[in-house]
C-alpha cells in the first residue's frame, strides 16, 4: 500500500482504532446518554414517518411486544424474544455476539430489534449506561401473545424509574387467527379466541400497571370482547386511585364485527364506570370506541386541557343526554377536534333542550353552543335528521377542516343546511351589503366519503368553498356532480347566466374511485381555466394507464397513490398530512 493510501485511512470513522482502546468510552457517560436519548427520538421519528406514508390510517390496531427477563449486568446468558406482526419465535442470543443478532433477523427476515435494545448489547459499558438512561424504556407495549408473569412489563416499568410512561395494550387476537373454538375452555363459551389475552392475563397485566398510574402518560386498549375492556374500566375505577394527574391521552377501543344495535349487546356489562377517581386534569385527548363511561365525570365535563374528543360507535342507551354532552363541550374551551362516528347525545333533536334562556349571552341567546377553538369537524354515520339537528344547536366559527361520511338517507337538506348561514349563539345581524358567511366558507380542507345529495345542493355547497385548498372525495359512495362540476362550469347564485370556475383556491385533490384519464381531463381544464392543481392522489386500485400517469406527472407537481383503509372511518386525515394516530411496528429484544 503506497503512503498516500495510508494518508487516506488516517482518522477515517469507518476504520476501527488499532490497539484494545475504544476511543468512544472516553465520552462521560451523561453525554453518551444523551446521544442515545437523541438516537432513540430520531429513530421514533423517522419510523413514524415512514408509517404516514405507507398507510392512510388515523388509528393504531396492531402493537407488537416481547417478553424478556429482569435487569442484570452479569451477561453471560440472555434470552432474546423477537416478535413481528403477532407471531413470536424464541432464539437464545448471547449478548456478547452481536452479530449473530443479525444474522438471525436477516435469515428468517425479522426486523433488528429496537434502538434501545440494540445499544444495550453494544459492550458492557453502552449497557450500563443505557440501562441507567429511564427515558429510553418509558413505552409498554403489551400484545394478545403475551401472558403472565409480564417479566418484560416488569422491567420496563423498573428502568423508567420515576418518568411518565406511554402505555399500549392490544387484547384482541391476531388477523390470522381463525374463529377457533376449543372444546370446554371457560373463555371459548365466552366467544374469546384461545390465542388472545385471556381475562386472568389481563388481571394480572393491570396489577402491575395500576400501581404506576400516577406516572401514566398516555394509555390505549384495543379489545374485541368488551369484558377485556370492563376489566380494564374496573382496574383504573378502584375507589383507591386518587387520580391520574400526568395522563395526556385516554384511547379506549372496542372492536366489534356485529350488526348495528340499538342497544348494547351486555347489559351485565352496561356499567358507565367513574375512571381515575374523575381526576386527570391534563388529558388532551380522548376517544372512546364502542366504550362508555360516566359522561359527568369531572376529566370529561371540565376538560380544560382537552383538544381532541371522538365518540364512535355508542348504542343508543349508552350516549350522552344532551346536557352531559352540552357540559363536555362547554367544559372545553380549548378543544380543537371533534368526532362524532354513530355517537353522539341520546335520541333525537326534537329531544334535545336549550341549555339555559339567556345566561351570560343576555336574552338573545339562541341555545347554540359555540365551540370557538374547534378546527377540525367529523361527522360520520348518523341521519339526516340528527346530523342537522346537531348543526342546528352547535357553531364552530374556526372550523377550517370537516369530514363526512354520511351515506344512509337523503342528505339534500343537510347540504343546503351547510352552504347557508350559520347559526351563532347571539344572533348576528351583517352589515349593509354584507353576505352572512356559512360553515364551507372558512374551510381550508374538506373529506366527503358519503353524502348522496341533488346537483343543485351540491353546487351550492361548491359555490362556498372559495378559500378551499385541499378536497378528498371518495366517488364510490358520492354523486358524480362532486367531481363534474370541478372542471366545469359552476352558475353563480344569484346571477342568471353567470358562471365561474368551482374551488378556484383548490391546489390539492385526492380521489378514490375515479380513472386516470377522467383525472387527466379534470388537470388540464382546471390548468386551461387558470386554478391549476398542484397536487393530486389517486387511490392505487383505481384504474389509471401508464400513458396518463406519465401526462399526469409532466404536468402536476406532485403525483401520488394511496392505500384505501377497510375502514373509511379509520382514514380522516388528508393523504398528505397521513396518520393522526400513528401505527407502532417496533420490533424489539430485551435481554
Amino acid at each position: 500500500m503506497d503512503c498516500s493510501s495510508n494518508i487516506s485511512l488516517k482518522d477515517n470513522p469507518f476504520v476501527p482504532p488499532k490497539g484494545t482502546r475504544c476511543p468512544v468510552n472516553d465520552i462521560p457517560p451523561e453525554l453518551l446518554s444523551l446521544i442515545f436519548e437523541v438516537g432513540a427520538q430520531s429513530i421514533k421519528d423517522e419510523d413514524e414517518e415512514d408509517e404516514q406514508e405507507e398507510e392512510d390510517e388515523a388509528m393504531a390496531v396492531y402493537w407488537n411486544l416481547e417478553a424478556g427477563a429482569k435487569d442484570g449486568v452479569d451477561e453471560d446468558s440472555e434470552t432474546t424474544n423477537l416478535k413481528r406482526s403477532r407471531v413470536t419465535r424464541n432464539d437464545g442470543v448471547d449478548d456478547d455476539n452481536l452479530s449473530e443478532l443479525s444474522t438471525l433477523s436477516d435469515t428468517t427476515f425479522e426486523p433488528m430489534p429496537s434502538f434501545e435494545v440494540l445499544i444495550s448489547h453494544v459492550c458492557h459499558h453502552w449497557r450500563v449506561v443505557a440501562l441507567n438512561t429511564p427515558s429510553l424504556w418509558t413505552e409498554i407495549d403489551v400484545s394478545p401473545l403475551d401472558s403472565p408473569p409480564f417479566e418484560r412489563v416488569q422491567t420496563l416499568l423498573e428502568r423508567s424509574k420515576s418518568l411518565p410512561i406511554d402505555i399500549r395494550i392490544d387484547c384482541e387476537p391476531p388477523d390470522d387467527d381463525e374463529e377457533e373454538d376449543s372444546s370446554g375452555s371457560e373463555d371459548s363459551e365466552l366467544g374469546q379466541s384461545p390465542r388472545s389475552m385471556t381475562f386472568s392475563d389481563l388481571d394480572n397485566l393491570m396489577s402491575l400497571l395500576v400501581p404506576h398510574i400516577s406516572r401514566w402518560g398516555s394509555i390505549e386498549v384495543a379489545v374485541a370482547c368488551y369484558k377485556h375492556m370492563f376489566i380494564f374500566l374496573s382496574a383504573v375505577s378502584d375507589p383507591s386511585i386518587a387520580g391520574a394527574p400526568q395522563l395526556e391521552a385516554l384511547q379506549l377501543y372496542h372492536h366489534e364485527d356485529a350488526e348495528s344495535l340499538t342497544a348494547f349487546a351486555q347489559p351485565d356489562l352496561v356499567q358507565h364506570f367513574k375512571l381515575f377517581g374523575g381526576v386527570a386534569p391534563r388529558l388532551k385527548s380522548v376517544a372512546l370506541w364502542g366504550v362508555h363511561v360516566d359522561w359527568c365525570q369531572e376529566w370529561l365535563s371540565r376538560g380544560l386541557n382537552l383538544l381532541d374528543l371522538e365518540l364512535a360507535y355508542h348504542t343508543d342507551d349508552v350516549r350522552p343526554s344532551w346536557t352531559q354532552f352540552a357540559a363536555i363541550l362547554c367544559g372545553a374551551p380549548k378543544l380543537e377536534t371533534l368526532s362524532l362516528c354513530s355517537s353522539g347525545p341520546l335520541g333525537a333533536p326534537h329531544d334535545w333542550c336549550s341549555e339555559g334562556s339567556s345566561g351570560s349571552y343576555g336574552n338573545d341567546y339562541t341555545g347554540v353552543i359555540e365551540l370557538h377553538s374547534l378546527t377540525h369537524l367529523v361527522l360520520a354515520f348518523h341521519s339526516p335528521v340528527y346530523v342537522s339537528g346537531l348543526l342546528r344547536r352547535l357553531a364552530f366559527p374556526a372550523l377550517k377542516s370537516l369530514t363526512l361520511d354520511l351515506d344512509d338517507g337523503d342528505f339534500t337538506d343537510f347540504a343546503f343546511q351547510l352552504a347557508g348561514p350559520v347559526i351563532t349563539a347571539v344572533p348576528m345581524v351583517p352589515k349593509d351589503g354584507e353576505k352572512k358567511r356559512s360553515l364551507l366558507s372558512g374551510l381550508d380542507t374538506l373529506k366527503i366519503s358519503g353524502l348522496s345529495c341533488s346537483d343543485r345542493s351540491i353546487e351550492l355547497m361548491y359555490a362556498e368553498l372559495g378559500n378551499l385548498k385541499t378536497l378528498n372525495l371518495v366517488m364510490r359512495y358520492l354523486p358524480h356532480a362532486f367531481l363534474q362540476l370541478l372542471y366545469h362550469p359552476c352558475p353563480v347564485p344569484g346571477q342568471r347566466d353567470a358562471c365561474h370556475v368551482c374551488l378556484p383556491s383548490l391546489i390539492t385533490l385526492s380521489t378514490a374511485g375515479v380513472a386516470g384519464h377522467q383525472i387527466c381531463e379534470l388537470v388540464q381544464k382546471r390548468k386551461e381555466a387558470g386554478v391549476p392543481l398542484k397536487a393530486v392522489y389517486m387511490e392505487e386500485d383505481d384504474e389509471v394507464m401508464d400513458h396518463d400517469l406519465q401526462w399526469l406527472r409532466d404536468n402536476v407537481e406532485v403525483v401520488d397513490f394511496f392505500e384505501a383503509s377497510d375502514d373509511e372511518f379509520a382514514s380522516l386525515v388528508d393523504i398528505e398530512e397521513g396518520n393522526e394516530g400513528s401505527e407502532s411496528e417496533w420490533e424489539e429484544v430485551d435481554d
